[in-house]
């Protein structure tokens, strides 16, 4: 049988286990025996004092500290997640309001973007029609150019330009034109410049120009394309002609090729 003695004197406690009989104790004693862990903690929850005791004897004082330290860390990290959500919640209303001006900053952007767009094709149109006029006001050099370079002689010729309804005849006299997408036959008759060359015997040539201040693709394949479709009509040579400040680089083999002829226009040239 174990026993647990509690010297009681004033406010301390002294408590002593025994795990052997027990011995004579002089001091005013209260013995509590026990046979089970069970009793010993029966024993315990009916003395408080007791139990507080046992406990200070038993554990540090930093153990015991540590219920309220914990409670009070639980409350400082209580109080920092309460400020940290209340930052949290500015930034993201900061983010939001932010969000919004963004969002009305890429409208205005694509805005601009359009209007900067409409005011490049515009710009375009306009150097490109400049670009046309200015192979209609050169039509007798580029006539001559073209010459040259095929090894056409031409000391004295005429040179007549053709219009829409001038080619819209042509294609109208020829036999069948119904295997010809109707696309290139529009296209064909809005060229930007044909024109009807022929010397004093009699040989006539046509040279098919298409303008623009930068001849790209587009150009070379318009002008080939026209070329074809005129020299099928006519059975006569039709050259085909870029005319342009500069040409693009991926156009730069088909002019070296000899397929198009590339007039070059001068800056001072591009005039209304």
């Amino acid at each position: 049988m174990r026993s647990l003695f509690t010297h009681l004197n004033g406010n301390a406690i002294e408590n002593i286990f025994h795990l052997h009989q027990p011995r004579q104790i002089h001091y005013n004693v209260i013995m509590a025996t026990f046979n089970t862990v069970e009793e010993l903690f029966r024993i315990l929850d009916d003395d408080p004092q007791l139990l507080e005791a046992l406990r200070a004897r038993l554990l540090s004082q930093e153990l015991l500290a540590l219920p309220a330290a914990h409670a009070a860390f639980v409350a400082e990290m209580r109080e920092f997640a309460a400020a940290s959500n209340r930052r949290f919640e500015a930034i993201e209303r900061r983010l939001d309001s932010m969000s919004e001006d963004i969002t009305e900053l890429r409208q205005d952007v694509t805005q601009i973007d359009r209007r900067v767009i409409r005011l490049g094709n515009d710009f375009g149109l306009f150097r490109g029609s400049y670009a046309e006029n200015a192979a209609r006001k050169s039509v007798g050099t580029i006539a001559i150019r073209v010459g040259n370079a095929k090894g056409i002689e031409l000391d004295e010729f005429t040179i007549r330009t053709l219009d829409s309804d001038a080619l819209k005849d042509k294609a109208r006299a020829f036999p069948d034109i119904s295997d010809i997408p109707q696309g290139d036959r529009l296209s064909f008759y809005e060229s930007d410049l044909i024109a009807e060359v022929r010397d004093l015997e009699g040989e006539t040539y046509y040279i098919v120009v298409e303008a623009s201040y930068t001849c790209d693709e587009t150009d070379t394949d318009r002008a080939i394309s026209h070329a074809n479709l005129l020299t099928r009509f006519t059975r006569k040579k039709a050259y085909a002609v870029v005319a342009g400040v500069r040409i693009d680089k991926d156009i730069r083999e088909t002019v070296e090729s000899g397929d198009v002829f590339w007039y070059e226009i001068d800056d001072s040239d591009l005039k209304p």
